[in-house]
Formats: structure tokens, sequence, C-alpha cells
């Protein structure tokens, strides 16, 4: 019987060894810009001038390669009212402006990748940027920005600021169609426009209280509080 090269235990080891380079190379190979806690800021609907360059870095001492580089919904985010929400759709990679997809990145060496911020409801959004590394752990960063529905979020802003003693603890402006609407006081208060969905009539403004009636009142048109608040 011809002896075996390695020992059970020998290659027990140089698995092991495999798995901790692996391992080293996936930490060794990050985001290094924008800092981790970038936003997007506040984005009107469907606008695209929300922008970012993410930068990856291999600082190892061997070459990396990396995959496609993508948005996905892989996130926890809780449930209630207001809470931020997962939409990978808000954040696009454009065509031509790719630079890390596919390529080998030599030690010490660096690539970046265009981010568009284009929101497609009102409120907080979020979802996960990731950059596959080819026999280790993808390199992810979660992206977030605000969408903005105007002129309904400059009225909802010109309002908190107005009565600061009534419309306490607010929510970030979600979408009940037909209604762009922000709640208040845990939910006591709701105030919104319904602009959500397209109409030949002009959009008015609506106060939600579930203990008056009725529990659903109009204000006014949504132009005369823009107006008032002096939207743009």
């Amino acid at each position: 019987m011809i002896p075996p090269l390695f020992s059970r235990k020998s290659l027990a080891a140089l698995a092991l060894l495999s798995l901790a380079a692996v391992s080293a190379q996936a930490q060794d190979v990050l985001i290094s810009d924008p800092p981790q806690d970038h936003t997007f800021g506040k984005a009107a609907l469907n606008s695209t001038f929300a922008t970012q360059y993410f930068s990856v870095f291999n600082r190892s001492s061997a070459a990396v390669q990396l995959g496609t580089a993508g948005v996905d919904s892989a996130l926890a985010t809780c449930a209630a009212l207001g809470c931020p929400t997962i939409a990978p759709a808000d954040f696009m990679i454009p065509g031509g402006s790719d630079g890390c997809s596919n390529v080998v990145l030599q030690p010490g060496q660096g690539c970046s990748t265009l981010v568009i911020f284009s929101p497609k409801q009102p409120g907080s959004r979020l979802a996960r940027l990731v950059f596959p590394v080819r026999g280790a752990t993808a390199v992810t960063r979660t992206v977030t920005g605000t969408g903005l529905a105007q002129p309904t979020d400059c009225v909802l802003d010109w309002a908190e600021n107005s009565f600061r003693s009534i419309l306490t603890s607010p929510t970030s402006t979600i979408t009940a169609p037909p209604f762009y609407l922000r709640c208040y006081a845990n939910g006591a208060i709701c105030l919104g426009a319904d602009a959500a969905v397209p109409s030949l009539d002009q959009a008015s403004v609506y106060i939600y209280q579930p203990q008056a009636t009725p529990a659903v009142q109009r204000l006014g048109f949504l132009s005369t509080f823009a107006q008032a608040a002096q939207c743009p």
C-alpha cells in the first residue's frame, strides 16, 4: 500500500489555514468611502440628483476577484408606523458608471461604483449595496435616503414648526393611497394630502383624529397651504 503524502491531521491543518486565509482576505476588502454613516439625504420623488460613488479597496497581500455589484433587500426593519421601507429599486447603479463589477483588485488597489438614489415613494428608504468577493464573504453597506413628495412634505414641515405642541413625535412621510401623510403623538393625529394618486381635482389637506367625529376632516386646498408655507 502506498502511504498517503499527507496525514489526516496535516490535511485538516491545511484546510484550517485555507479557511483562515479566505477570512483574512474578506476582512481586508472593504468599502473605504464614503463613511459608514453616509446618507443620500432628502430627494424629491423620481429625481436623480442624489448620487454617491462607493469605493472598494483591497488592503490584503493577494489579488481579489469581485463579482457583479448590486442592490438587494436582505435587511431587517421594523414594521411599526413610520418605520423605514426596504426599497432596493430606489437605489440604482447606472450603466457606464460601475468600475467595480467583475474586476480584479491587486493589493493596494481600489475601484469605485456610482449609486443613484431615486425615491419612488416618500419617507425613509433603505437597501443593501453588495459587492461580491469570489471565495469570500461579500462586502456590503446599508444605503439610506429620504423621499420627498412635494409640496406635501413642505407643508407638513411648516405645520410641525407652527404647531410644535400638538404635532409631536412625527413619523416619516408614508403613503396610504390616496394620501401622503405623517402621524403624530403615537398615532393620535395624522395629517396629509390626497396627492398620492393623480386626479383632475385639486389636492386637499386632511386631518385624521380617531377620537373625533368625523374622524377625517378636510382643512383646505394643498395649494393654499403651500402658498402660506412659501413652498417652492
